[in-house]
């Protein structure tokens, strides 16, 4: 279903998965928290900001995009919604910052990057070995990538707020993408099902920690 989806719905044919009043709403929220603990977890790993290429993949309305390019970073802004695209433009405008833009899902991302940055998405790929895979090829020799997934503990949370039909889809789905890499909605991944896919990539440095319903990755090519 979500490749067929792939095939089907093309941001550049006017597809956007994200309602212009939602994108709006979420964007006020998100621009008044960002995590400043997870800027200072990637500034430890660079040392310092200044003319690193940064993939900020899955970006939505751009609030960290913007952040990391104040710091100095070339900063690319990818991401599948075109209502995220356009506040995040008129956000970078506005606060006269420089940001490259490029619309389309998270697999089509393209170009080498020092940094990969992607944050509370990573669900809505196609595939979470191909995804992995594809990051990896983004990433320069000696780069880095700092990605927050949201794990099993979150699902499971999600799921006390579920009822019925809906509930035993989400949970088919779960076990599928788990034990046949099927996804047939978009689910979570477990902690263990990301140690293993990353673990079978070629990292000099690689780190996973479990932090509550969400999972840190870090590493270095």
């Amino acid at each position: 279903m979500l490749c067929l989806k792939y095939y089907l719905q093309k941001p550049e044919k006017g597809f956007d998965p994200v309602p212009k009043a939602f994108a709006e709403k979420y964007a006020a929220n998100e621009y008044k928290k960002i995590d400043n603990e997870i800027i200072e977890v990637i500034k430890s790993h660079l040392g310092d900001f200044e003319n690193k290429t940064l993939l900020d993949l899955g970006a939505g309305p751009g609030q960290y995009s913007i952040e990391f390019a104040r710091r100095g970073a070339k900063v690319t802004w990818h991401d599948i919604s075109r209502n995220y695209l356009t506040i995040a433009k008129a956000k970078a405008k506005d606060e006269n910052i420089m940001v490259d833009f490029s619309l389309g899902y998270l697999e089509e991302a393209h170009g080498k990057f020092d940094v990969i940055f992607n944050r509370i998405c990573w669900y809505y790929c196609i595939n979470d070995y191909r995804f992995a895979k594809c990051i990896y090829k983004l990433i320069k020799k000696n780069g880095y990538g700092f990605i927050v997934v949201n794990n099993e503990k979150f699902l499971q949370e999600e799921l006390e707020k579920e009822s019925g039909f809906r509930k035993l889809a989400i949970k088919m789905s779960y076990w599928l993408n788990e034990n046949f890499n099927i996804k047939l909605m978009h689910v979570h991944p477990s902690h263990k099902k990301l140690s293993k896919i990353f673990a079978s990539l070629n990292f000099r440095h690689l780190h996973l920690e479990q932090c509550g319903h969400n999972t840190l990755i870090t590493f270095n090519k």
